[in-house]
């Protein structure tokens, strides 16, 4: 566990990442942190974040269990309008620069989409 404030305890929280040949990144990270800047900080392959984590590029965009899609703030227009552009569903897939992390989502696994 990690503290940032006097009342504010960050939770380790361990996911999965798998990258689009399938291979499987077993990593332990902070809540709280944006699935993007997890994914960069250790090299899963397909997690680019071009834009900085902006919502501008789709370069992070990952593909979510319906069961972690349903515990997320919606998306931003913009972000839909994103994923349409790139031609994927809003349904399982979300950029990766605008999720964070929470505790709840302990144990998830979390595929790195194939977008053209």
């Amino acid at each position: 566990m990690s503290t940032i404030s006097d009342n504010e305890v960050l939770e380790e929280v361990q996911i999965v990442y798998v990258n689009p040949v399938g291979k499987a990144h077993r990593i332990e990270a902070k809540e709280g942190e944006t699935l993007m800047s997890i994914a960069r900080c250790h090299s899963v392959d397909g997690v680019e974040g071009d834009c900085g984590g902006n919502g501008a590029c789709g370069t992070c965009t990952v593909q979510l269990q319906p069961a972690v899609m349903a515990k997320l703030p919606p998306p931003t227009a913009s972000e839909l309008e994103l994923l349409d552009f790139l031609g994927v569903s809003s349904k399982d897939h979300r950029l990766g620069c605008q999720v964070k992390l929470e505790k709840t989502h302990q144990g998830i696994t979390i595929k790195v989409a194939s977008v053209s």
